[in-house]
């Protein structure tokens, strides 16, 4: 089982491939090996290893843990063909079960109204943005009007910005009918696309309100209620 699937109900959001003797952490942090941007899993949640052959599974501390058949652990341990791993609302199953769906990377809305769970395909053997040669096109979003916070926010070697009124925002946005997580900013095949959220406020791209996932360009204005963000 070299192909590994995270699921959110019955939609698959993520599958990666796990070599002999590797080690992979999955959790929200753009640090993480194997990405799932929701607030339900922590940083650095937990690690998946392979050691010839046999699969184990670590929690690394996360604050909702991870649960092999029901319970949860607290320890390494080894996993077997049978078992059920839980990771917050996600489960993390063997890719056999959905083999022929093959993709690169997908969204999946949440249920009971919650955010958008994003991921991205991470190829190990593939150049990083940072280390390219030649061109290096470093996107932003700065705050050119209204209360956001931080002022700036690089996009470098980040696979999703989250903008609202939540405390832990990349961008936070404090007004009335903001929801807590407004919209979403991915980064998806080296392009940029702005994914609104459920919100009682508008997100305006250009005066222009947003209903579904539309590809940014840089110049382009970012509105929520008195706050403009500009994409460069």
């Amino acid at each position: 089982m070299a192909v590994w699937a995270i699921k959110l109900k019955d939609k698959v959001v993520k599958q990666f491939a796990i070599e002999d003797g590797e080690r992979l952490v999955i959790g929200r942090s753009a640090e993480a090996d194997v990405v799932v941007d929701n607030t339900a899993i922590s940083r650095k949640h937990t690690v998946i290893e392979r050691k010839n052959g046999v699969y184990f599974l670590e929690d690394l501390g996360s604050l909702n843990g991870t649960m092999v058949n029901g319970k949860k652990i607290d320890s390494c341990v080894q996993l077997f063909d049978e078992d059920v791993v839980e990771l917050g609302k996600f489960l993390l199953l063997p890719a056999e079960a959905v083999r022929d769906q093959g993709f690169s990377s997908q969204s999946a809305s949440m249920d009971y109204g919650d955010e958008t769970v994003f991921v991205t395909r991470q190829n190990p053997s593939a150049p990083s943005e940072k280390k390219s040669a030649g061109a290096k096109t470093t996107h932003t979003l700065t705050v050119i009007k209204g209360a956001g916070s931080p002022q700036e926010v690089p996009l470098l070697g980040r696979s999703s910005v989250k903008i609202g009124k939540e405390v832990n925002c990349d961008l936070r946005v404090s007004a009335w009918f903001v929801a807590n997580a407004q919209c979403y900013v991915i980064n998806r095949d080296k392009k940029y696309y702005l994914v609104p959220q459920r919100s009682w406020s508008n997100t305006f791209i250009n005066g222009t309100p947003v209903k579904k996932e539309q590809q940014l360009r840089p110049g382009d204005i970012i509105q929520i209620r008195g706050v403009q963000i500009r994409f460069d």
